[in-house]
């Protein structure tokens, strides 16, 4: 009977102590395994923390002001088969872009496209204390697929583009400084 109680009270304590273990979460480093899944907001915003300062400290992308440039965040366009929330897309990369320091956020507006935006810059040229941004920040997704035998190989090409607002400039309405990152996913069939 002894016995019993003891290999019941060992059993019922590894039972409560796995119990307690699992609302652990522990966070695996992902160049370390092979994943097993499709791209994930995560995905963008480790791929826009290490592509926004390298975007920003171009010289092309450098103001003649003290001021750090200002930025509309603008339009995505993404061919994947994923979708990501809007509101949440735009304010992780709202985040990205005032913790870098290196610009000032003037606006986002996801629902006017490039070229309104450059059609309203091109209106302002001529005339002085325009509110207008310098820049509008654009970002472009796609994916291609790779089929094998029990996987399939996705390739996520995600893309932040610096379109030219300032009026006065003669790049107006061009693509000034581009940075790309790819990430692969393998998602089982």
């Amino acid at each position: 009977m002894k016995k019993l109680t003891l290999f019941s009270f060992i059993i019922s304590s590894l039972l409560f102590v796995i119990g307690c273990q699992s609302g652990k979460t522990i966070r695996v480093d992902s160049s370390q395994v092979t994943e097993y899944r499709d791209l994930t907001i995560r995905d963008l915003d480790e791929m826009s923390t290490k592509m926004f300062p390298k975007l920003m400290q171009s010289v092309l992308a450098q103001s003649n002001d003290t001021q750090p440039p200002s930025l509309a965040i603008g339009p995505m366009t993404a061919q994947i088969s994923v979708e990501f929330p809007e509101a949440l897309r735009i304010n992780r990369l709202r985040n990205v872009i005032t913790q870098s320091g290196l610009a000032q956020i003037s606006g986002s507006s996801s629902n006017s496209t490039l070229n309104e935006y450059i059609r309203f810059a091109k209106s302002q040229q001529g005339r002085s204390g325009t509110n207008l941004p310098d820049y509008v920040l654009t970002q472009k997704i796609y994916e291609n697929r790779e089929y094998q035998p029990r996987v399939i190989f996705k390739t996520y090409t995600y893309i932040l583009e610096l379109v030219d607002l300032r009026p006065d400039s003669r790049s107006l309405g061009s693509v000034v400084v581009s940075e790309t990152e790819t990430i692969v996913k393998q998602v089982k069939k």
